[in-house]
């Protein structure tokens, strides 16, 4: 469950409740929902923060509900996470995760879809799962990885499954700040939101800035959303 706040021109997405986060179908659809209506020209929104409750920012895909027919579902499931990281990328405002727990997996992609990343010192790794988990992922989720960091940083990310602290993911490069507990992320992920919020930049300027920085992830993961939309069933399975 995801919830959508406002605090003047600054909106809030925060993964709600003491869960592990996965990205279900469910929660990917929520996610899109809140997006929607941050990015309508009436909602006055100028930047957004997403956080977490709970001891995770997101724990990655829901694969156990994938592992029931890993063949048809696990692509179908990659497919609605890359329209979410999509949605991300082609906001016309700035973004900020204040990463409060754990990032795995597509939690850890979910992060890096974000312009900027604060991170809690006293709890949670960024931990790139997929070699770990045996999951292959999609050529727009690795090009938007390479985007956003060094060629060792995901060198070990992708091939070894390496856990970054925080400390250690700003010394990489891949968070732009570090906050001593959970609250002070949120307040400090806010007080940059703001700060960028009172550039009061064109949206729409903004949006294609982006999308052209990230041009080869956004191709290549609408092409994978296309792709699997085709071949879907009404339960999110392949034909």
């Amino acid at each position: 469950m995801c919830t959508l706040e406002r605090h003047g021109r600054i909106f809030v997405l925060r993964l709600a409740g003491e869960t592990e986060h996965r990205l279900t179908q469910g929660l990917c659809s929520d996610i899109l929902h809140a997006l929607d209506a941050v990015d309508d020209p009436s909602s006055g929104a100028a930047a957004l923060v997403t956080t977490n409750d709970g001891r995770f920012f997101s724990n990655g895909l829901d694969l156990a509900w994938a592992d029931y027919d890993r063949a048809a579902r696990l692509p179908s499931l990659l497919a609605s996470f890359e329209q979410v990281a999509l949605r991300y990328l082609r906001l016309g405002v700035p973004t900020v995760a204040a990463v409060r727990g754990h990032a795995a997996g597509a939690g850890f992609l979910l992060a890096m879809a974000h312009d900027y990343r604060v991170m809690r010192r006293d709890r949670g790794f960024l931990y790139f799962a997929a070699v770990d988990v045996g999951v292959q992922i999609p050529a727009g989720s690795m090009a938007l990885l390479s985007a956003k960091m060094g060629g060792r940083a995901m060198r070990d990310a992708v091939l070894r499954g390496r856990k970054w602290t925080a400390e250690e993911a700003a010394a990489a490069g891949m968070v732009d700040r570090v906050a001593q507990s959970a609250a002070e992320a949120e307040a400090e992920a806010v007080a940059e939101a703001e700060e960028l919020a009172a550039k009061g930049w064109l949206r729409h300027v903004y949006r294609n800035l982006r999308v052209g920085m990230y041009a080869d992830a956004v191709a290549k993961m609408e092409e994978n959303v296309r792709q699997e939309a085709g071949g879907a069933r009404a339960d999110g399975t392949r034909e």
